[in-house]
């Protein structure tokens, strides 16, 4: 505990939005004051995963988009295992609407709401279609199909083009011991934000790479079966392009490519014109 602390102090204090003074017309006057140096605390009332009890310690930054963002520890309790619990930091909280209270933030009071309130009002969309949207900070979704959900943290507005990114763990359950893995940093996790797309009957993931019209790619890859961590190999691709390799204008294309034994085999179908 010591530990995780010491860890979110440093984050604080190297972080960019980090500051004592708040620009001018930084905010609605509610928000002026919460510049990540004031502490929020958050419970969640019902139960999660039926399994989960949550509590939030959250620093909102009125120098991050949407009000209100910023750091927070998030704290996982498993019910009924009193000495069975787990953190999580990320620096870009956010719960939608959140109404402030002054007198209950300067008095240390912990602000009540149901997780299922937002969780519900959130614009859910199926695996299918892409992950969550911003209304829900954190849920449990099996993003790999090996058959057991894992614990995924919506950073909000801090992915490409302000989508919201994701962070990603994998969760080991023995008893009430429970082992958390942070995945995020490999692929195709790594790259997850609110456009990747999934598609649970062929266990494939796509990610889309925006660079502006006629400058975007996207990769789709697929589970392996096998023992072990889940592994994917990447299958197909595309990315547009305006010049050929002569560096000539020939307008938007589309190259659209398999990935056969290794290497990258031109779809002549799929590509061309756009």
């Amino acid at each position: 505990m010591i530990k995780t602390l010491l860890l979110f102090l440093l984050f604080l204090f190297t972080n960019n939005s980090f500051a004592n003074e708040e620009p001018a017309n930084c905010c609605p006057e509610i928000y002026k004051g919460l510049n990540a140096d004031k502490l929020i605390k958050i419970h969640f009332t019902d139960l999660i995963e039926d399994k989960y009890t949550v509590d939030v310690k959250w620093f909102p930054d009125n120098g991050l988009v949407p009000f209100l963002t910023g750091p927070a520890i998030i704290t996982f309790n498993i019910k009924g295992h009193a000495l069975s619990w787990f953190t999580k930091l990320t620096g870009y909280f956010h719960i939608p609407n959140f109404e402030v209270d002054w007198e209950k933030i300067n008095n240390g009071e912990v602000f009540e709401m149901k997780y299922s309130d937002f969780y519900n009002q959130s614009t859910l969309k199926e695996l299918a279609k892409g992950l969550y949207s911003l209304e829900t900070p954190f849920f449990f979704e099996d993003v790999n199909f090996d058959g057991t959900k894992e614990l995924i943290i919506t950073e909000a507005r801090n992915g490409q083009r302000h989508r919201d990114a994701y962070k990603v763990y994998s969760i080991d359950e023995l008893g009430p011991v429970i082992d958390l893995y942070d995945i995020t940093n490999t692929l195709p996790y790594v790259n997850f934000d609110s456009s990747t797309e999934f598609n649970p009957k062929d266990k494939t993931i796509t990610l889309y790479y925006s660079g502006g019209a006629c400058s975007s790619s996207s990769e789709t890859y697929q589970a392996m079966d096998g023992y072990g961590a889940v592994k994917f190999r990447l299958i197909k691709g595309w990315e547009t392009y305006y010049w050929d390799d002569d560096g000539n204008n020939i307008g938007c294309h589309i190259k659209t490519y398999d990935i056969v034994n290794g290497r990258e085999v031109l779809n002549l179908v799929e590509s061309g014109p756009v």
